[in-house]
């Protein structure tokens, strides 16, 4: 297979990729101060993409790889080479069931955006399921302090996620709590929600969503390295020990700014993914004869 060229145009050639999209039914705009990368094959455009500037930092759209020349990891190539020289935050949109792919590439669920993105976001979310996404590459890269915890997203007869807030934290996030030596994820987990909510749950009644990390809430400096898990909540629960306030969660969430790093970047997309996924297998349409 022959090898394939990466190439950032030049105002002039912005017809080149603006032709691309036409050709294959993209409705991206591309704009007279937009930075339009392409990657070639055999001299044929078969991606392209381009980033605007807005406010301090970058707007990307139009990432879009030919039909034929799909999932085989070039769209991931044309953003690490457009991406690469870029120190400023880049912002984008997609549907949540894509979060996992920008993630591999240093991307997390924006806490905010510049007013005229957010504006935009608004608008498109009257019609479709979107998420926005922040990378900087000026955030610091250098090994952390690790706290290990079991964590639970406790789920109400309306879908609700349970969310707890401890005495001196501005932050929301699930319940649960740091292991002590010798106990497991789900007997830290069953020790944690009884001192915390005086709630009793069964092993058999979690279900794992796996392994999870990001930056820790309430420890500066600190990285937390999370086995995650989910169960419906059908008692009363209560604040109890350190906890100040319980509130309630719904997805997608009408404001992330007040959460946890680990549940704003990590379980929240997760989750929205999962749903989004299964929306999409209830609406499929029926198979006629």
């Amino acid at each position: 297979m022959s090898a394939l060229e990466f190439l950032q145009l030049s105002a002039a050639q912005h017809p080149l990729i603006v032709k691309f999209y036409r050709t294959h039914h993209s409705r991206n705009r591309v704009r007279p101060q937009a930075r339009c990368w392409v990657v070639r094959r055999r001299g044929e455009i078969i991606g392209g993409l381009c980033l605007t500037p807005v406010a301090y930092g970058h707007f990307l759209t139009g990432l879009l790889i030919a039909p034929d020349e799909r999932n085989q990891g070039i769209g991931a190539q044309l953003m690490r080479q457009a991406l690469k020289d870029i120190q400023q935050p880049i912002w984008l949109f997609c549907q949540p069931r894509l979060y996992a792919f920008y993630a591999r590439l240093g991307f997390t669920l924006a806490s905010t955006l510049p007013e005229a993105l957010a504006d935009r976001l608004a608008r498109y979310q009257r019609t479709k399921t979107l998420i926005a996404l922040q990378r900087n590459a000026r955030m610091a890269t250098l090994p952390r302090p690790t706290l290990t915890i079991s964590i639970a997203c406790l789920f109400d007869d309306s879908g609700r996620i349970l969310v707890v807030r401890k005495r001196g934290s501005t932050y929301f996030m699930l319940p649960g709590g740091k292991s002590e030596p010798g106990e497991t994820p789900i007997q830290t987990l069953q020790r944690e929600l009884w001192e915390e909510l005086g709630l009793q749950l069964a092993e058999s009644e979690f279900q794992s969503l796996g392994h999870h990390s990001a930056p820790a809430a309430n420890e500066p400096g600190h990285w937390v390295e999370a086995e995650v898990f989910q169960a419906s909540l059908t008692q009363a629960v209560k604040v109890q020990a350190e906890l100040e306030e319980l509130g309630w969660l719904d997805l997608p969430p009408a404001r992330t700014e007040h959460l946890a790093p680990l549940l704003r970047e990590k379980i929240l997309p997760l989750l929205l993914e999962r749903e989004d996924r299964l929306s999409l297998r209830f609406t499929q349409p029926a198979a006629t004869d």
